[in-house]
């Protein structure tokens, strides 16, 4: 018998000792949040009933209790719950036993997405029979809005033996459905972890450990999903989640004793067990109740800790996260975002006749959505940032991520953080403010449904607005970006990116005198941008300018060619990587 083992049994059988002789600690009243794991084998209690939260589950008779690594308790089955306050009126304070992604809800009526279905509140009392297996009691209280409209969530677990070392060696099985393994806390690969240096600000371990002490409820889909995440918990939009998961995740990535991070670790990895069983169950959080980023990082870096390879592999190929859905190659070669919609639909919102404020630009050459106001983009582009450097600072959660969202994310970011929008070049007319000029004036051409009514741009005037910029900005992960993110494994190697602005493709350019401009931007710097006429460098170089983010200058001489050329930009960095840009046909005259 190996020793853990021994200890077991040991602690068992003092424990049972204890409550033979006495079971007046039933009444007690004990907080999981407040009472953390510290060692491999914990008491455990005889209880008539366990309250946490202001929630009471009362057992009708005294069973053996007790709590897992993370603090959520534990009952030894079969066990009869003769209450379970305060009481579900058929309305408000409802449970469910074993929630499942799909289908309508028992906790709550009156939430944002409905779905409320108080069949799936079984009577009282409940007779909760482990033997077939674990089961899993989750109890919600209510805020009396419609979103959030859950308070509290707390899960109670009725298990068929005893868990190892009372229930301080394992993870609490999944909330979610019926599948309930234990996860060992001695398996966490801790020694995966980097190692970095520290930076300022940063959050304490405490906080974190905190932040994620009680159920992450996010078992279910839309509006009806943000709207049962528990507001005791976490946010119910999804975009301010992301700030402390990214946190957290670079927080661990930190050089400071395992010891000093565990039951921080152990909370978090908690939350992404239950994350990674929700996929399992069918979650797959589409659009609806709000964007959602931010949700890939947590299911990788739990993958990977855990070494759970169902999770990775399912993660290596999923195509439902929110990059896959919002990030795009455009037709310059510079990672776009915005939703794939018809063209119609991102032009209704444009002249402001719908309210879709994330559709792509149907002729993939500029950010989505209406440029001039802060839109989702904004909203959601420093969600992406953190747990994209979570993958640059820990390289072995990309074992656990899509790759072809990863390239688009490792793109777009660098982009966001370099430049912000992205609004040129752009060879379309802007609206006009006459909607029944479309397919006139601007819009889609009639004679060309693939593409739009020919211009000089819809939104220059943005083109680099909102630089690194996001409504949920962490100060943490700005730091942790600045301090690392030119120096980690192949960044040296990291490209530049350049394109000209002016002229666009089948301009006309006459004489000498003309102002070229190109955007440009990388990682190192850029320190030489230079023209390149058919295919071969020119002695021109362009300035960066003052006058715009990005923004490089020259002039036009006719003595530089006649006739049908071809124009391009090569961009040289501080490393010595070079970036050709892809090439504008014009057509040169001497007058």
């Amino acid at each position: 018998m190996s020793v853990n083992k021994i200890s077991n049994t040991i602690a068992i059988c003092c424990a049972t000792l204890v409550l033979l002789a006495s079971v007046t600690a039933s009444a007690q009243i004990w907080k999981p949040y407040n009472l953390r794991v510290s060692t491999k084998v914990t008491a455990i209690w005889m209880h008539n009933r366990i309250t946490v939260d202001g929630i009471t589950w009362v057992f009708n008779k005294p069973h053996i209790t007790g709590q897992f690594a993370n603090g959520d308790w534990w009952v030894l089955g079969p066990v009869t719950i003769d209450s379970i306050n305060p009481p579900f009126d058929g309305e408000n304070n409802g449970w469910e036993v074993n929630p499942v992604v799909s289908g309508g809800q028992g906790f709550q009526s009156g939430c944002q997405g409905n779905g409320f279905t108080p069949s799936l509140v079984p009577p009282l009392p409940y007779n909760a029979d482990p033997s077939k297996g674990i089961i899993s009691i989750v109890k919600t209280t209510p805020t009396g809005d419609d979103q959030p409209c859950i308070k509290n969530a707390v899960v109670l677990t009725v298990v068929s033996a005893i868990p190892p070392g009372n229930g301080a060696m394992v993870f609490r099985p999944p909330y979610v459905g019926t599948d309930k393994p234990y996860f060992y806390i001695d398996d966490i690969r801790s020694d995966l972890l980097p190692k970095y240096n520290s930076v300022t600000p940063m959050p304490t371990l405490d906080s974190i450990k905190e932040r994620f002490s009680r159920l992450q409820m996010d078992h279910k889909s839309g509006s009806l999903g943000r709207a049962l995440r528990p507001q005791a918990s976490m946010a119910n939009y999804q975009p301010e989640n992301t700030l402390a998961q990214n946190d957290a995740v670079l927080r661990f990535m930190i050089n400071e004793p395992y010891e000093n991070k565990k039951q921080a670790l152990v909370n978090f990895l908690q939350f992404g067990i239950d994350k990674i069983y929700t996929v399992y169950e069918g979650q797959t959080w589409p659009d609806g109740g709000g964007h959602q980023p931010g949700h890939l990082v947590v299911l990788s870096f739990t993958a990977i800790l855990l070494n759970i390879d169902n999770a990775k592999q399912l993660l290596d190929t999923a195509t439902f996260f929110h990059g896959s859905r919002y990030f795009y190659k455009g037709i310059n070669g510079l990672t776009l975002w915005g939703g794939d919609v018809d063209a119609m639909v991102y032009w209704k919102y444009v002249m402001g006749l719908s309210t879709m404020r994330s559709a792509k630009d149907p002729y993939e050459t500029i950010d989505g959505a209406y440029l001039p106001r802060l839109e989702y983009q904004h909203i959601t582009a420093q969600s992406h940032k953190g747990e994209i450097l979570a993958t640059y600072l820990m390289p072995l959660l990309v074992e656990a991520w899509p790759k072809q969202e990863r390239i688009q994310q490792m793109n777009y970011v660098d982009r966001w953080v370099l430049h912000g929008v992205w609004a040129q070049p752009d060879p379309f007319s802007p609206f006009d403010g006459d909607t029944s000029n479309f397919g006139i004036t601007y819009g889609t051409d009639p004679d060309n449904p693939t593409t739009g009514i020919a211009g000089r741009g819809r939104f220059p005037a943005n083109h680099g607005d909102h630089t690194d910029g996001g409504q949920y900005k962490s100060p943490f992960v700005a730091a942790m970006w600045n301090a690392y993110r030119k120096t980690v494994d192949v960044a040296d190697t990291v490209r530049p990116f350049a394109i000209l602005i002016d002229p666009l493709n089948e301009d006309t350019l006459r004489g000498s005198g003309k102002t070229l401009s190109a955007t440009s931007f990388g990682i190192h710097g850029v320190t030489d941008l230079v023209l390149y006429i058919n295919g071969l460098a020119s002695s021109i170089s362009f300035t960066k300018s003052s006058s715009g983010v990005n923004l490089w200058t020259a002039t036009w001489n006719k003595s530089y060619g006649s006739g049908a050329l071809k124009l391009s930009v090569q961009a040289t960095d501080s490393k010595g990587n070079t970036f050709k840009s892809k090439e504008v046909s014009i057509f040169a005259v001497d007058d």
